[in-house]
């Protein structure tokens, strides 16, 4: 057999004596052969409704999912290594801990609010599993595998990755350099990579707006995911999902504190939906005053008294003003 090549940041393998195809001689031998195992991974892993991450994000399911992207390839799939390969990943006797660890940690962000956007969960989940470097060989392919599953759970599109087995390709040396920031705690880089790959966040329209969000969230997973959706900058105003305001779907769901959150980061208060309606008829409508309130702060056209528009409920006006003018 002919001396296999790796790239920057690839895993030697120092012993191919756990090789079960038989004449594979040259690296593209190999290659070819373990892409075709990888993709038979993928129809499997990748395909269809997948569950929240809580429900499968454990160690034996990472271990059976690099046994499917590897183990007609390599009698080892699946399996820790034994040995270190520095200066890339921990130490073996540290493997079974700290995946444990970063396991205990997804099935906490998928109970409980935290200040992250599924794409810097599933940054961090990638990065993750890279540094500790779980096995043999494939930790890469795994990694990218397992955060791509990861954005599916939560309906977000996952980046579309080249062949990045060619020394040469630029989105290879980007990508190394990506992860070797986020060693030093710099996630940005990696997820403005992935981005421009193709995975995005939901728009805040579809996450106040589709079915899917308002099964897999709690109400304060909700406003948490909002804040960090804003964080980095999200239109606030945009209309991705069939025409809907983020701002009316916030009332028209009951999510009061969104809606004030809305507010406060300048939605658009006089933009009307499909009916004709504008954020504070709709607030009115629904009994939020805390929200018709704040809209009148921002500057909507209305002054206590004058006649109501013919779009807002006389009682609910009736019963806005008396708290209005306290």
């Amino acid at each position: 057999m002919e001396k296999f090549n790796y790239l920057e940041g690839a895993t030697p393998i120092d012993d191919a004596s756990g090789l079960i195809p038989n004449g594979i001689s040259t690296q593209s031998d190999l290659n070819r052969i373990e892409a075709e195992n990888i993709f038979a991974a993928q129809k499997r892993y990748l395909r269809g409704k997948i569950d929240n991450p809580a429900l499968w994000f454990n160690v034996e399911t990472l271990t059976a999912i690099h046994r499917a992207m590897f183990g007609n390839v390599w009698t080892w799939a699946g399996t820790f290594r034994k040995t270190a390969i520095k200066p890339i990943g921990v130490e073996p006797y540290l493997i079974p801990v700290q995946l444990e660890e970063l396991c205990r940690e997804v099935r906490f962000w998928a109970s409980e609010p935290i200040d992250l956007t599924f794409l810097e969960q599933a940054v961090r989940v990638h990065h993750r599993l890279v540094f500790i470097h779980p096995f043999k060989n494939g930790n890469g392919r795994f990694s990218r595998l397992i955060a791509d599953r990861y954005l599916m759970a939560y309906g977000c599109p996952h980046p579309s990755w080249p062949y990045l087995q060619d020394p040469h390709d630029k989105v290879r040396s980007a990508y190394i350099q990506t992860l070797k920031a986020a060693d030093g705690g710099d996630y940005d880089p990696l997820l403005c990579l992935i981005r421009t790959l193709g995975a995005r966040d939901p728009f805040l329209s579809e996450l106040l707006g589709l079915s899917r969000y308002k099964q897999q969230l709690s109400a304060e997973k909700r406003v948490a995911m909002v804040h960090a959706l804003l964080r980095l900058k999200c239109e606030v105003n945009e209309t991705h999902n069939n025409g809907h305001h983020p701002l009316h779907l916030a009332i028209k769901n009951g999510y009061q504190e969104i809606a004030l959150v809305l507010v406060q980061h300048g939605a658009d208060i006089k933009f009307k939906d499909k009916s004709g309606y504008d954020a504070f008829e709709l607030a009115i409508n629904a009994g939020m005053f805390a929200v018709a309130n704040a809209i009148c702060k921002a500057g909507y056209p209305y002054v206590p008294r004058m006649p109501a528009p013919s779009k807002i409920k006389y009682e609910m006006l009736y019963k806005f003003e008396t708290e209005f003018l306290k």
